[in-house]
């Protein structure tokens, strides 16, 4: 293993990509969830009981908690695997990037693209039907602090990352079918969820079309995705909401750099790792089109506050600055998988957040990675590891973190070799000089 410093190399990176790969290959798509077996008829009412304080829902609940911690494979009793849009969508980016980077070493690309193209092809088959565009939401009933949200409603968080994936096919293949597919998501995004006014010009987008939330996160999807398909469809009524949306994320930051993961919500005035990356992502990638110096400033702080607030002492992720109640967990993996993922965008113009995510990427190669090939799901108080491989949380984000850390060390090896290239091209002529 690399240097901690350092990160992992493209050797250590391939390699691990592969052991997983191959695990995923022989254990397929479909997959158990942490949160399947609270859409069960018990696991909504437990929730729905103890959101509202009955005693009777801390009852119900410890069962459900102690299964998950001690013998998390007993689920298959209650419930079945099933397919997860979220999962299949960062699994198919993490393979459009083995397949860009692929060739450097020789390596068949045509394969992760087949992959791709594959996981593309399922994803329209679990899109929701009844909306103006396409859009993905979760295969269970979700209890949550406000209400019930009821399996196949589409959903801003897991709807970008499919945009994502059929807007890279299209620039990478040139096929304009997965570009009608993106624009039917991006239809879908500017027209079915609401907008609840926050100030001037400034309004809180939707977590669905069928809630007036105001969850920061979700405003920072929906800005991302209106600002890419308004200037990649040139519709400018894409960009005026992505405007709103993002003034209001402006808005709310708190004078530290922090997001609350909610407004005016009291139960959800947390803030956690994994959803403050979520919004600095969408806003860095936003402003990768914009050049904004606010929005450059507003992840500059964001940032900082985020290296202080959601890391320990030792740089491990924190799941929380503020969190909403007792926490059971020392270590969710979706955090190492954000954390990296967003180190390794930032790096251009954040270089401590490259170098973070590379001493995350180490430690999960080598403290994480299970000798099947995939990782580990999450660490208990006590040092207790969960080791079930749950697709949606966290191994697809892990997997598509790696990748991301893979191209990036890919492109400065192959900065390195271009350099010494020609630093020998200079060389050259002195020497022959010197021996005439």
């Amino acid at each position: 293993m690399a240097p901690a410093d350092s990160g992992p190399t493209s050797r250590e990176l391939r390699y691990s990509v592969e052991r997983f790969a191959a695990w995923l290959e022989a254990s397929g798509y479909a997959t158990f969830d942490p949160y399947d077996i609270w859409g069960t008829g018990y696991g909504k009412l437990a929730r729905r009981l103890y959101y509202g304080k009955n005693p009777l829902g801390t009852i119900m609940t410890a069962p459900v908690l102690l299964m998950e911690i001690f013998a998390p494979g007993l689920r298959k009793y209650f419930v079945k695997k099933d397919r997860y849009a979220t999962a299949d969508a960062q699994l198919a980016l993490a393979y459009l990037n083995l397949y860009e980077v692929s060739g450097r070493h020789g390596q068949p690309a045509k394969s992760w693209l087949t992959k791709a193209r594959s996981l593309a092809a399922d994803l329209l088959t679990q899109s929701v039907p009844g909306y103006h565009g396409l859009g993905w939401g979760y295969p269970f009933d979700w209890q949550h602090a406000n209400g019930l949200m009821p399996k196949g409603t589409p959903h801003i968080t897991a709807t970008p990352y499919a945009y994502e994936v059929f807007t890279k096919l299209f620039e990478l293949t040139g096929e304009d079918h997965y570009l009608d597919v993106a624009r039917s998501i991006a239809e879908f995004v500017y027209s079915d969820l609401n907008d609840t006014a926050t100030g001037k010009d400034a309004a809180a987008s939707s977590y669905t079309p069928h809630d007036h939330s105001q969850v920061v996160n979700a405003s920072a999807y929906r800005a991302f995705v209106l600002f890419d398909a308004a200037r990649r469809f040139e519709n400018r009524d894409y960009s005026v909401k992505a405007w709103r949306n993002l003034r209001f994320i402006l808005q709310v930051q708190r004078e530290d750099g922090a997001w609350l993961y909610a407004r005016g919500d009291p139960a959800q005035a947390f803030i956690d790792h994994f959803h403050t990356c979520f919004v600095l992502k969408n806003l860095y990638k936003l402003n990768q089109q914009l050049q904004s110096t606010d929005i450059e400033h507003a992840v500059q702080l964001g940032y900082n506050w985020y290296r202080r607030a959601l890391f320990d002492a030792e740089e491990n992720p924190k799941s929380y600055a503020i969190a909403p109640r007792f926490q059971i967990a020392n270590f969710e993996m979706y955090d190492f998988a954000e954390a990296i993922s967003l180190g390794v965008l930032l790096k251009d113009d954040i270089p401590e957040a490259m170098a973070l995510a590379g001493r995350l990427g180490s430690r999960l190669l080598s403290r994480h990675q299970l000798p099947a090939g995939h990782w580990v799901t999450r660490v208990y108080r006590g040092g207790i590891r969960h080791t079930t491989p749950y697709l949606r949380w966290p191994q697809a984000q892990l997997f598509l973190a790696v990748t991301n850390l893979l191209v990036a060390a890919e492109q400065r090896d192959s900065l390195l070799e271009n350099k010494e290239t020609d630093g020998a091209g200079l060389a050259e002529p002195a020497a022959h000089s010197h021996r005439e």
